[in-house]
């Protein structure tokens, strides 16, 4: 018998629509892994509908870290939306640290982000151990037009989202996933794992999902924790998503939903 790794996971909390928070516990849950959550905001429902309530808990996450301090906790990981601080604490040190910089998609940022988070999601990524940002938050962090990339394709677009990702990995982080990367009928995660470079593509679906990124994270950060290599943990990761992604479009749910990633959840560690 062994102990179930105990990892931190701080991110917001949304009431409605799958994303942040309410899919990370389950799949990591569902991977064998004892969560302690950190919720950094509140929201009644994610930003992709037209409104929400946000409440931003960061000013109360002081206290409530040092009542962690007292019980001692020592944590095997930590995932990471936003937390600065936390990865800097004695309790995650030697943890395998996932920064998901979760702020932007589309070449936009999400409405409760500025560009100081920005800022501040470059030295949070730095600690990291293994980042995963989209395409745009990877051009917001590398300080690239995402205009410039969003025009390229083929070898061009592959070339310049693996410098992106290099860049990245240079300040910090010796694993690198850019997530997403479309184009035409294929989406693709560029990879840079301790300098190697490597993309894993597959078919896109007809409809993209609030929250995937989130999926992803969360299910990656897993596979991590369980001691996968990191190729083999993205390949079924990917599996993962694309899978409930199917199911999804097949019960003709709303984009805003995220995809019903529930029945898939024994796949996670069955396949």
């Amino acid at each position: 018998m062994k102990k179930a790794p105990l990892v931190a996971v701080a991110n917001d909390l949304s009431g409605y629509g799958r994303c942040s928070l309410s899919v990370a516990l389950p799949i990591l849950a569902a991977m064998g892994l004892q969560s302690c959550t950190v919720p950094t905001a509140i929201l009644s429902n994610h930003t992709g509908f037209p409104s929400c309530t946000f409440e931003d808990t960061t000013d109360r996450l002081e206290a409530y870290l040092a009542e962690w301090r007292k019980l001692g906790l020592r944590f095997d990981g930590v995932y990471t939306g936003f937390l600065g601080g936390l990865l800097e604490r004695d309790c995650c040190a030697g943890a395998v640290k996932l920064v998901d910089p979760a702020m932007a998609d589309g070449g936009a940022l999400y409405s409760t982000c500025s560009p100081a988070l920005v800022e501040a999601m470059k030295t949070l990524v730095a600690k990291s151990t293994v980042t995963t940002p989209n395409l745009t938050e990877a051009c917001l962090l590398t300080g690239t037009p995402y205009e410039a990339v969003a025009a390229l394709s083929g070898a061009a677009l592959e070339e310049t989202v693996f410098g992106m990702a290099e860049a990245l990995s240079a300040t910090g982080p010796a694993q690198v996933v850019v997530t997403g990367v479309i184009e035409r009928n294929e989406i693709a995660n560029l990879v840079v794992d301790h300098g190697v470079r490597y993309a894993l593509r597959a078919p896109r679906a007809a409809r993209s999902f609030a929250g995937t990124g989130d999926v992803f994270a969360a299910a990656l950060f897993g596979y991590l924790m369980r001691g996968t290599p990191l190729r083999e943990a993205v390949e079924r990761t990917a599996r993962f998503v694309a899978d409930a992604t199917a199911h999804t479009l097949a019960l003709g749910l709303p984009a805003t939903d995220g995809i019903e990633f529930e029945a898939y959840l024994g796949r996670l560690i069955g396949d």
